[in-house]
């Protein structure tokens, strides 16, 4: 979906330039301008940067809420969601699916950045199940929680705001009965 958005722009760039000693990040910057406000809201979350909110917007368009009607369907056609291969009980299957790997791969890096930036909310969540999940399972956790909060940035046109975030991602308080 992504490379149908953008590719068409980027060609017809590429081919308009007299000057064929322009790089293609050039062009892109070029190509995303009218884009630059979306630029700047993906931003604002903590480990994404300029070059990373273009690719995925690229990806996914700036307004993914157009072609995907929830959060869930744009995680699983990323590739973020885990299988759910289950027969009688028996589980033969939990890994992720296959989906955009441009998509998953530029998310696993922004969640790497992420985790590292102290006192986020990603961070705190990733150091708080690593033991449990794994290093590389809590990662994609992690990507897809960053892919959900894009979604919902996009449709709102809000910036990303810690302490929203922070409430989001932490635990229900336990009732006493």
């Amino acid at each position: 979906m992504g490379i149908v958005f953008i590719l068409p722009c980027f060609l017809k760039k590429e081919n308009e330039s007299e000057n064929r000693h322009l790089t293609p990040l050039f062009i892109m910057q070029e190509v995303i301008e009218p884009y630059q406000s979306v630029v700047e809201q993906l931003d604002s979350i903590p480990g994404v940067d300029t070059l990373a909110a273009q690719t995925v917007i690229a990806e996914i368009s700036p307004v993914p809420h157009n072609y995907f009607s929830t959060d869930a369907k744009l995680c699983s056609w990323a590739g973020l969601s885990p299988r759910n291969d289950e027969s009688a009980g028996k589980v033969k299957s939990r890994k992720i699916l296959h989906g955009n790997p441009y998509i998953k791969s530029i998310l696993c890096q922004v969640a790497w950045a992420s985790v590292r930036v102290r006192n986020s909310p990603f961070a705190l969540w990733f150091w708080s199940h690593q033991g449990k999940l794994g290093k590389k399972k809590a990662i994609i956790a992690v990507a897809r929680k960053i892919l959900t909060l894009i979604y919902k940035l996009l449709q709102s046109g809000e910036f990303y705001d810690p302490i929203i975030a922070l409430k989001a991602y932490s635990s229900p308080p336990l009732h006493n009965s």
